[in-house]
């Protein structure tokens, strides 16, 4: 079983994977102390059981095994004194995944051909994910955090310690003798760093304003640094520097934002689409560079062979209650990019726009 605090893109391609058999998800609202928490694991009790039922009802006992085992399992295996807002479980044959997540969610389980991936793939792709990096001369320490708030610290290579720094006197008498101890240290943490966020990570690093410089012109790929704030933090709580750090992760985010539609305004008739129907087709050929969604826009349709025909009742026979995730979804599958941007932002658009790789 696999537990995360947040829903990374290797995560969601695993949850949007074609499955044989039914796929069970959970999603509740949770807590983050006692005596409160004590009630989630009454509430997921609750869930396994109304889930261990529509399995039943899905196929017989022996072949609906492994998914009832990963069921029963699940109870035991939660330490519900580190809840975050919300909760999602995902449990296929051959899977569990159980994703805490920084804000709430209805409850709700689902027994069906796909995980219910709306609403954990919408705050993954609309929310600031980021790291915040506390850098100094003698080591550095790694923070996951969503929008504003500490989720976990990075562990293993991190905490680091600066194996260069040393006090020797012949070392340290020079400038040039600090500066490459300093060089060293940048080296070893940007490596260390990109193995944890990847290429397209985004991170504050909370150091001296004369470290940061080094830092970038140091870095294999300075980009996926975006901000500094400034001063030593070794003593601060490292909720209180994500907190500082988060205005520096908005201000990346607002700018990408900015970026974004300014693409779609410059973008000639031929190479984008804000038509929900000509979309969907579109997305379903690959030719989706890169999608532009509100974050609440919901458009229930009904799905033919080649086409989709939108609809006023979500709740209609044979209906999608929202063909925006679909849409979401194949989009992720083809490669191409996805952004959720604030609701109003793409007002001038209806909520939603494509941009074509042809």
């Amino acid at each position: 079983m696999s537990t995360t605090t947040l829903l990374h893109d290797e995560l969601i391609h695993r949850l949007m994977a074609e499955r044989q058999g039914p796929c069970v998800t959970l999603l509740f609202p949770t807590h983050r102390t006692m005596p409160d928490a004590a009630q989630d694991a009454l509430v997921m009790k609750h869930l396994v059981s109304q889930a261990e039922q529509r399995v039943l009802e899905s196929g017989d006992k022996r072949a609906m095994a492994p998914i009832l085992d990963r069921l029963n399992a699940l109870e035991a295996s939660i330490d519900h004194n580190h809840n975050g807002e919300g909760m999602a479980v995902f449990i296929a044959a051959d899977l569990t995944e159980v994703v805490r997540l920084p804000f709430p969610v209805d409850e709700r389980v689902t027994v069906e051909g796909t995980f219910a991936t709306r609403e954990v793939i919408r705050w993954r792709l609309g929310g600031v994910d980021h790291h915040v990096l506390v850098l100094g001369t003698k080591g550095a320490h790694l923070y996951h955090a969503a929008n504003d708030q500490l989720m976990d610290e990075v562990r293993n290579t991190f905490p680091m310690r600066n194996g260069h720094y040393t006090t020797d006197s012949l070392s340290t008498s020079t400038s040039r003798g600090q500066l490459n101890q300093l060089r060293e240290l940048h080296v070893d943490v940007d490596k260390a760093v990109r193995e944890v966020v990847g290429l397209k990570g985004r991170v504050v690093v909370a150091c001296t304003h004369e470290q940061f410089p080094q830092l970038v012109a140091e870095a294999s790929h300075g980009s996926i640094y975006i901000g500094n704030l400034p001063g030593s933090h070794d003593s601060v709580a490292p909720s209180e520097v994500v907190k500082e750090a988060w205005k520096l992760a908005y201000e990346d985010q607002k700018q990408r934002h900015i970026a974004d539609l300014g693409s779609l305004r410059k973008a000639p008739a031929e190479k984008h689409s804000t038509s929900v129907i000509d979309i969907w087709k579109q997305v379903r050929d690959g030719r989706g560079m890169t999608l532009l969604v509100e974050r609440d826009l919901r458009i229930p349709a009904k799905v033919m062979a080649d086409h989709i025909e939108l609809v006023s009742d979500p709740t209609a026979p044979d209906v999608v209650d929202d063909i925006v995730d679909d849409i979401i979804e194949e989009q992720l599958r083809k490669g191409g990019e996805v952004r959720i941007l604030p609701n109003g932002l793409l007002s001038d658009y209806k909520g939603i726009a494509l941009l074509l790789r042809y």
